[in-house]
Formats: C-alpha cells, structure tokens, sequence
C-alpha cells in the first residue's frame, strides 16, 4: 500500500469561494493527497433535474431563469476566485453544453436517464473545473491535473445507477494515473459520474462522489480515503434531530455501512464496498473545521457487545429505527430489552443482524421513538 491520499469534497464543501478555499487548505496542509474528487456545488443537482422538468415541459421560460440562475452563480465564483482567462472560457463551453441538452429534451419533450447523465455531469465538470484552478494557484509545487473522471471511471449501460467495472477502471487508473501519482502530479477530478463502454457518460447514483472517490482509492491502492462534507464525523443520530447526539471516533466497515444503509445521510451506502476490498480506511471529517477531527471506519470491530447510534428511515405508514452497534447478535434477549426500554410506545422487531437490529414504528410516534431510541443508546454505555 502507498502513502497515497484520495480526498473528496461534497457539494457543501465547495458551494462558494470562501467554501472552496477553506477546502485548498486542507489539500495544502497533507502533500500525501493524489486525487481530489469534487461534487457540484451545494444545490446544482437539485437544479439540474428542475432544469430538465421544465425542459421536458417545453417551459421555455422557467428554463431559461434556471439555466441563468445557475450561470450566473457558477460565474460569481469564478470572480471571487479570481479565475484564469482559459478557466472561463471554459466554463462558458460547460453552459453552452447544457443549452444544447436542454434543447435536446424540448426537441423531444423527454428526459430519458441517458440524457439525464449527460446533465448531472455538468454539475461536477463546473465545479472541477473551478477548484482544479484554484489548487493550481495555490499549492504551485504539484502539477495540478484536471482529470475527466469518466476516462477512468468505467461502467456498464444501467442509467442513473450505473454499476463500475471495477477490472476496466484499475486498468485505466494504471495506464492513466500511475505515472502522474509516482511524480509530483496532483489530479482534481470529479465524483458522481462515469461512462459505458459505448462511450456514453453515466452517473453512479444519486448522492454517489463518495463512492467515486472509494473507487479511485481502491483502483491506486491508497492509504486512505478522506470524505469531507460540513459535519465533523459520524453522529450516534441526526443532529437536526437529536441535539445530543455525539461524533463516533471509529466504526467498522460493516457498521458504518449499515448506518448509511439504515439512513444515516452521511455517506453513500455502497461507498465502503471498494474500500472494504482492499482494507483501506476512511475518514469523515469537516473542511468547515478540520481541526475538530472526525470518523475513522476501519477494519477493526470492538471486541465486546456494544451500542453506536440510531437511524431513521421514514416512510407514510411506518417508520424504521434501528440500532447500530457490534455484535449485537451475542447480546443475550436483546430485541426483547430493548423492546421493553421504549415503554408506552409501540415498536415492532423488523429485523437483526449482527450489525443493527431494527424495529418498525407508527408514523405519529416516530419523533418521541428516535428520542427515546437514542436515550437507551445512551443507558447502554
């Protein structure tokens, strides 16, 4: 394994200026970081399927203000960044190239998931584009590289969750990185999206740089994929929620996968896969504050039964609550303990493993079950 670094930033994490210099920080202050992976800024995805709504309305109107609000953004970060001459010409062919897509989804009053791909990638090429030049102004000691992801990030045909052909991308990373890694080269790059091997760009699923990132880890064999977003780690629960829940030091693989998978919103649920693969661990911290540490997920499992965190996955009849911990499948009658510990309120074992058990509750009960949830997360420690 090398001492090489894959760090990813979120969409919080590069929504403006000041956001994305905050970042550069911490790509200065670790020269181990090879690959940088970014996602659209704050929002743009989100604006990107309303400007494909109102394309496919043939709602030329709302169109255009979406496409504009959207320029016009991207273009004032570019000011405030004090963004090379050949950086905004660029960027002017990305909003020329959504123009065109937009015209393409009126002329056919449909947004198929192909041409849906070919949108979301905007959203990360802009973004890209912006802090490769950004690094490239600040950390003047690499060669600053900006990478089109989809050269290396190969995947078969299945739109809107295309699955990586893991196999293709260590090839391209071996080909197309491994002499720039080896020298002084620092690659920015793009979370989120890929291309078949008809040469058509896809995307790996809704919320997907996370992944991304992993996958460039795995395909290089990094020493470690750091995920940053604008919380400090992993919390025992939502923190918009539950204002007492706590920041996790360290997590398994399996468990952390199960916190995303069970709807913890900080990580992708298949990111871990790629990681997992090849034992590299992960950590998830804020480039808000990168001094106040965060997440390390790991191979390693704590040795004895213990609890880590609540989830909650919503839904209009029921909800889910589950538990997040360790051997859990060796806690002698615990769906019964547990059971009993929420009271008056009526919960329903779902399932277990040895990872989280879960229990399915009524959807006029789901606030006072997620707070009463995390005080028995609480009692156990």
């Amino acid at each position: 394994m090398s001492n090489w670094v894959v760090a990813k930033f979120g969409g919080s994490s590069v929504k403006d200026a000041e956001a994305m210099l905050r970042s550069v920080k911490v790509i200065e202050s670790n020269s181990d970081i090879k690959i940088v992976v970014i996602s659209a800024t704050q929002n743009t995805t989100n604006q990107l399927e309303f400007i494909a709504q109102a394309a496919s309305k043939g709602d030329e109107k709302n169109l255009s203000l979406l496409i504009n609000e959207l320029v016009t953004r991207h273009t004032k970060i570019a000011e405030d960044l004090y963004s090379s001459e050949e950086v905004r010409k660029d960027l002017n062919y990305l909003y020329e190239e959504l123009r065109l897509i937009s015209d393409e989804i009126i002329s056919i009053k449909l947004c198929t998931p192909k041409i849906m791909d070919q949108l979301y990638s905007i959203g990360e090429r802009i973004s890209s584009l912006l802090m490769s030049d950004l690094v490239r102004l600040r950390v003047p000691e690499k060669n600053v590289v900006l990478l089109d992801a989809r050269n290396i990030i190969k995947t078969n045909s299945e739109y809107q969750k295309a699955e990586p052909q893991i196999d293709i991308i260590e090839e391209k990373a071996n080909e197309l990185l491994m002499p720039g890694l080896s020298n002084n080269t620092l690659f920015v790059t793009q979370g989120f999206i890929g291309k078949d091997l008809l040469g058509n760009t896809t995307t790996l699923g809704r919320e997907g740089s996370d992944y991304s990132a992993a996958l460039f880890g795995e395909a290089i064999d990094a020493s470690l994929v750091q995920i940053w977003t604008d919380v400090a780690g992993i919390a025992s629960s939502d923190p918009r929620k539950i204002p007492e829940a706590q920041f996790i030091k360290t997590l398994s693989y399996d468990e952390a996968t199960a916190l995303a998978s069970l709807g913890a919103k900080v990580l992708f649920p298949t990111t871990l896969l790629p990681t997992k693969r090849k034992n590299i661990p992960v950590f998830v911290g804020s480039s808000l504050n990168p001094e106040k540490g965060g997440t390390l997920i790991t191979n390693s499992q704590d040795e004895n039964f213990k609890l880590k965190a609540v989830t909650l996955i919503e839904k209009k009849e029921f909800s889910l609550i589950s538990f997040i911990g360790c051997h859990l499948n060796l806690a002698p009658n615990l769906v019964h303990e547990l059971k009993k510990e929420f009271k008056e309120i009526d919960v329903e074992f779902i399932d277990m493993t040895s990872v989280s058990l879960s229990y399915k509750v009524k959807a006029e009960d789901v606030a006072k079950s997620l707070i009463r949830a995390h005080q028995i997360l609480l009692l156990q420690h």
